[in-house]
């Protein structure tokens, strides 16, 4: 049940590791692949159809920043993905490989594929681009590295959205008395949340990408040395913007429906999501950040439609900077949403499944943790090892989510308090005013063995 061997992220946590990791894989895979590759197609198309040529030489100075980026800051970063997946959560991603295994083998191949296509657009472009033959060749490279990548999404996104809503009433993706045997793979795939999901992300991802090519755009077409780049320049800028127009509002309404069909257990976690446990009185803010943010890529994407020409690069900065904070809370909020699960309704975010707890608290979880030496999970009769025990228990049930003295550090959130008081918390989880924890699970000799190791942690003289 806990085969796997235990990585501990001191102050940081593993959480808030994952979570940047996340957040710049998302802004590279969503704005510089999936948005980036439908944008510059259509730049592509509209420069060659005009017979624009300058704007289409420009379109490459895009696209080259655009691929830099994916190829090397996306690659990484969604490497680490998966690293960070599997040493977090390996029962979560190994839950997920065994329903999604096709799907997801489906979309490394086609993944594969968009990085070729990506390749070969981008190694072929000026080979092509001063023939007419050559520039239409060019530009259904363009269209096939979009489709590809946009179906990249299409299967994440269906596993994403099977993490928040895994089933539909009365139809199980699994029993999970038997998982991982019986999985119906089609309602697995065709989850409540991935529609809606799916459609809001590819129209957002178009406005972020857009928005980033204008503010690379004002970059290129303003210092470089090329006089046909600056002359370019508000020409594409209003190219851009017009795709804003388009997207923008289209993103404000997906992103409702998207929220309508989320669980109304779910719902009720988004004020702690966006403001946190110690902020989530103060929601009225959060609309107000929201408001502002909606506000100023609004302001930006009218000025660059009616006036390319003479933009400012804070306008341009701006833009992006709003799609940023949009884009970093989106992913806080989707993720914490499902907490206490990781896998909603199926598996806690500590790695425990709601079906093992009655199992767990009669046999201890540190019975089943293989990694951990014997004088570390077996308490002994002098209870000399009573706090080692602890510990052991903390880096099964609580690692995820806490570190020792760190970020979310449980000696600062328990500071001032008597290991009977630390106790009797364990006892109420997730309480009222947690519903984000799950509960602790194991024997009474375990909750006791946590209880002083967390006591001990604000202990004077204690080294931990």
């Amino acid at each position: 049940m806990f085969d796997y061997p235990i990585f501990e992220m001191p102050v940081i946590g593993q959480r808030m590791l994952m979570a940047i990791n996340a957040v710049i894989h998302v802004f590279v895979s969503h704005g510089g692949a999936v948005g980036g590759s439908v944008v510059l197609a259509l730049l592509a198309i509209w420069a060659h159809k005009r017979g624009d040529l300058a704007a289409y030489k420009m379109t490459f100075k895009i696209l080259m920043v655009f691929f830099i980026v994916s190829t090397s800051i996306g690659a990484l970063t969604g490497i680490g993905m998966w690293i960070h997946a599997n040493i977090l959560s390996p029962n979560a991603i190994g839950g997920l490989i065994r329903v999604f295994f096709w799907k997801w083998f489906t979309e490394w191949i086609v993944f594969n594929f968009e990085v070729v296509l990506l390749l070969m657009w981008f190694m072929t472009w000026k080979k092509n681009e001063n023939t007419v033959e050559g520039r239409e060749k060019s530009n259904r490279l363009g269209v096939y590295y979009a489709i590809a990548s946009w179906l990249t999404m299409v299967i994440i996104t269906a596993i994403l959205a099977f993490m928040l809503t895994p089933n539909f009433d009365g139809q199980p993706w699994v029993d999970p008395e038997v998982f991982p045997g019986n999985v119906d793979y089609n309602n697995a795939l065709f989850n409540p949340t991935w529609g809606p999901s799916l459609a809001f992300r590819t129209f957002s991802a178009i406005a972020f990408a857009a928005a980033l090519a204008i503010m690379w755009t004002w970059i290129i077409g303003t210092f470089s040395k090329n006089p046909e780049d600056n002359d370019a320049k508000p020409r594409i800028i209003k190219f851009l913007a017009t795709i804003m127009m388009v997207t923008v509002p289209l993103s404000i309404v997906l992103g409702y429906w998207y929220l309508s069909v989320i669980p109304e257990s779910a719902k009720a976690m988004i004020p702690t999501a966006m403001m946190t446990r110690e902020f989530e009185d103060k929601f009225d803010a959060m609309y107000t950040i929201i408001m502002a943010t909606g506000g100023v890529v609004l302001l930006t994407t009218i000025i660059a439609y009616f006036k390319p020409k003479n933009m400012p690069y804070i306008a341009a900065s701006a833009m992006v900077i709003a799609f940023l904070v949009f884009w970093g809370y989106e992913e806080r909020v989707r993720e914490f949403i499902r907490k206490p699960y990781i896998i909603y309704n199926y598996i806690y975010s500590n790695g425990i499944r709601p079906t093992d707890v009655p199992y767990l608290n009669k046999v201890g979880v540190l019975n089943h943790a293989i990694f951990i030496e014997d004088d570390k999970k077996i308490l002994k009769e002098d209870k000399s090892n009573l706090i080692d025990v602890g510990h052991s228990v903390f880096l099964i049930e609580c690692r995820i989510c806490h570190t020792e003295n760190g970020i979310n550090g449980l000696k600062s959130l328990t500071k001032g308090w008597s290991q009977e008081a630390i106790r009797a918390r364990l006892n109420n989880l997730p309480g009222g005013g947690t519903p984000y924890m799950p509960p602790f699970v194991g024997t009474d000799t375990e909750k006791d063995a946590l209880a002083a190791y967390i006591h001990s942690l604000n202990k004077k003289g204690e080294l931990r």
